[in-house]
């Protein structure tokens, strides 16, 4: 898995920075980073404040990074820290599933904007 600390990721991000938000969840955020080797992650941060945080970071930890599909997107690391745990997934240069499913087709090419185009365009991507 790869390594990265809570402070690499704190000053790529610029302290978690609006800017890098791609995504929310009931208990956490998810942030695009760009990492000096070039490469894009996502770093999903659980907050610390709710009591359930621990568990479901380890659960997240034991469930997906068990599990490699092609479908899926894969977990590579880790960080621990007090502010917050933080995961690493790959980064999704076309949003998620989620975006495509509920609207956001405006993320896929011009000509596939119809109802039906953005559906095909949205399972052919995930294949």
């Amino acid at each position: 898995m790869a390594s990265h600390t809570y402070e690499e990721i704190l000053r790529l991000t610029e302290n978690f920075s609006e800017k890098y938000i791609i995504g929310y969840g009931a208990s956490s955020t998810v942030y695009k980073c760009d990492l000096k080797s070039g490469k894009a992650i996502a770093v999903k941060r659980l907050y610390s404040q709710y009591n359930h945080s621990l568990r479901e970071f380890e659960t997240e930890l034991e469930t997906i990074g068990s599990i490699r599909h092609r479908n899926l997107v894969s977990l590579h690391g880790f960080s621990l820290s007090p502010h917050g745990n933080l995961l690493f997934y790959d980064y999704m240069e076309n949003g998620s599933l989620w975006d495509i499913l509920h609207g956001e087709c405006r993320l896929l090419k011009p000509s596939t904007q119809n109802a039906f185009g953005c559906w095909a365009s949205a399972t052919n991507s995930l294949v």
